[in-house]
């Protein structure tokens, strides 16, 4: 895996590195799993605007408000990935 990476800009763009997967996403967050943990961004009005997995470069857009490294096992993550899709597909 490439070495990891955040650059944020006016918190409004963020470029990422050393990203393996996306675990889930929203408006108001964003899970992802690097070489270095899981990342939690969060914030308003979130987009990914660039994924390339092969090569570990996720871009997103909008308003971040905290970005976060948790040590949660994937598992736990998951299961709040899925809440957030049951939230949308009411």
């Amino acid at each position: 895996m490439a070495e990891h990476s955040v650059n944020l800009l006016d918190r409004s763009q963020a470029n990422l590195t050393g990203v393996s997967k996306v675990v889930t996403f929203d408006e108001k967050e964003i899970i992802l799993e690097s070489s270095m943990g899981f990342l939690v961004v969060s914030g308003n009005d979130l987009h990914i605007t660039m994924l390339n997995l092969d090569e570990g470069k996720v871009e997103l857009q909008g308003t971040v408000t905290s970005i976060e490294y948790n040590k949660a096992q994937g598992g736990d993550l998951k299961v709040k990935g899925r809440n957030i899709m049951n939230r949308l597909f009411k």
